[in-house]
This record gives structure tokens, C-alpha cells and sequence, in this order.
């Protein structure tokens, strides 16, 4: 049998096709089985895929911001508005009325005073005798402290519409405590006895302006040169030298009063060297606290201290 030119190189060319076929099919298997070998060679990792730099860089995340505490702006005293007034004095025994013969005391009679100018005025007294700055922001065992009773009625006045101004004087007792108690006094003790008669001040006078308040603080008569006939019974143990030393710590009382009202915008009424605690004419006859007189005297200079809040 012949078979043609055509058919012959047909032949061979598909023969050589096939070759080529095998030879390709052998070389993808042994670069597939090299591949495999790599894969799991741990040292080299597998690429599953590819990233790509984004045209617009991601933000960095950032911490969400924590509100700032507000900060109260203790303004200088403001006048307060026309109308009556809600009047509330804390303290002490001179607070109280205590050697007032009629037991009205200077919140009484000052009442009388600004009754005539702003009419529907009110007068509310938390003075406890023989409380010191401590008791009045903390209570005793018998009362809640002067300060959140005083803040409450500023804040239920307020929402009637009723201005409100407190008086504060405090810090006798503090003092008596300190030297009147038996035991040494040295430097340190009125070192730490100042710091936190301050600390009190500051409270007291911040909380009464953060609740609304406008507030008139006293700064202390020197206690040691009061007469007091009673003075070797109710303080028996107090000596010459530390009633000299207490009336170096009034003087620094008085300045630590003076710095927190500038600080916190109150008003001050001086009762420093007044007469009223040295004589007679205005003395109870214990030698210590006022009598009806000098109570009188006492509501005139709150009244003088309160006036220029009163147009």
C-alpha cells in the first residue's frame, strides 16, 4: 500500500505533537511537585493575595475627647434684684443670739433694717452655739450641717424667684478649741489648725456661691482680749501665753478670710478690734458675748456690709 506525501508528513507531524504533548506534561508535574515543596518549607510564607496602597491614607483612630469640667465663675458680688430678699445666717453663738437678753440676737434686728427698704424680706438663722467651722459643714449628732441647710434653702428661694444672701461668721470656737484644750500648742498645730480653717472657709463660701448665693463673710474679733469673767470656768486651762498666741493665729485667720473672698467674690464685714467685744457698754454680763446693744451694733455693720448689694 502506498500512502501519499501528504499523509505521510501528517503522520509525522502528529507524532511530533504528541511528543511535545508528553515532554510539556512532564516538565508542569515536576515544577508543580518543586512548588509543593516549597509551600511546606514553613520558612517561606504563601502569598494568597496582594495589597494595594490605598490613593487616601487611612486616619489614624483617635481616643474620643473627655468633656472638660466646667469651671463656676466666681464673678464679683452682683446686686441683687429688686423686691425682697431671702436673708440666712450661719455661725456660732454670736450667730445664735447667745447674751441677747430679748433673744433676738443681730439677725433680728438687721431684719428690721432692710425691711424698710426691700419689704416681704425673710430672715432664716441656722446659728448653733459652740460650733466651729468643722461642725458647720459636718453637723453633730443632734443637727445636719449649716451648709447644706443654707444651700437648700438658697436653691428652694432661687426657684421661687427669691434672691438670696448669706451671712457667715465662724472660727471662735475653732480657736478655743485649739488653745483651750490642755495640751501643748506648738507651731505645727497652728500650722495644720490654719490650713484646715482655710479649707473650710473655701468650702464654705464656694458651695454658697455655686448654689447662687450672694455672701458676706466676718472676719473675727481678737477673742483674747475679751473680758470674759467666765473665762477660768469654761476654760480653765488656758494659759497667759496661749491666749498671746491665739490672737497671733486670729490675725492669721483673718487673712485666709480675706484671700478666699477675693478668690470666691464675696463681700467681708470686719469685726477686728471693735470695741463692741472689749466694753461694757455692749457686753452680757459673762464678759464674752454681746448684749441686746451690742447686738444692735453688730446688725448695723452687716447691714453697712450689705447695703452696696441693695440698690
Amino acid at each position: 500500500m502506498k500512502f501519499s506525501s501528504f499523509g505521510a508528513h501528517d503522520f509525522r507531524a502528529g507524532g511530533f505533537r504528541r511528543s511535545m504533548n508528553v515532554l510539556l506534561s512532564i516538565f508542569l508535574f515536576l515544577m508543580t511537585a518543586c512548588r509543593q515543596e516549597i509551600n511546606a518549607d514553613g520558612s517561606v510564607p504563601i502569598v494568597t493575595s496582594v495589597l494595594r496602597a490605598s490613593s487616601t491614607p487611612e486616619s489614624t483612630p483617635q481616643p474620643t475627647p473627655v468633656p472638660a469640667t466646667p469651671t463656676f465663675d466666681f464673678s464679683s458680688p452682683r446686686d441683687l434684684p429688686a423686691g425682697p430678699i431671702n436673708i440666712i445666717t450661719i455661725g456660732d453663738d454670736l450667730t445664735r443670739g447667745d447674751g441677747d437678753e430679748i433673744g433676738r440676737g443681730y439677725p433680728g434686728r438687721l431684719l428690721e433694717w432692710v425691711s424698710q427698704i426691700r419689704p416681704g424680706s425673710t430672715v432664716i438663722n441656722f446659728g448653733q452655739t459652740g460650733w466651729t467651722s468643722d461642725d458647720l459643714i459636718r453637723g453633730d449628732e443632734n443637727f445636719s450641717g449649716q451648709l447644706e441647710r443654707a444651700v437648700s434653702e438658697v436653691v428652694s428661694a432661687a426657684s421661687q424667684g427669691r434672691p438670696s444672701v448669706v451671712l457667715v461668721w465662724v472660727g471662735g470656737n475653732d480657736l478655743w478649741e485649739l488653745y483651750a484644750g490642755g495640751a501643748l500648742v506648738t507651731s505645727e498645730n497652728e500650722a495644720a489648725d490654719l490650713e484646715q480653717f482655710s479649707r473650710n472657709i473655701a468650702r464654705i463660701l464656694s458651695d454658697l456661691r455655686k448654689a447662687g448665693a450672694e455672701v458676706i463673710v466676718a472676719k473675727l474679733d481678737d477673742q483674747s482680749k475679751r473680758p470674759a469673767q467666765t473665762r477660768s470656768e469654761i476654760y480653765p486651762s488656758i494659759t497667759a501665753e496661749e491666749l498671746e498666741r491665739m490672737s497671733l493665729q486670729v490675725d492669721r485667720y483673718n487673712r485666709e478670710i480675706s484671700i478666699m473672698s477675693g478668690k470666691y467674690g464675696v463681700l467681708t464685714v470686719d469685726f477686728y478690734g471693735s470695741e463692741i467685744f472689749t466694753s461694757d457698754e455692749t457686753l452680757s454680763p459673762d464678759g464674752f458675748h454681746p448684749d441686746g446693744s451690742g447686738y444692735e451694733a453688730i446688725a448695723l455693720l452687716w447691714y453697712k456690709a450689705l447695703i452696696p448689694i441693695l440698690p
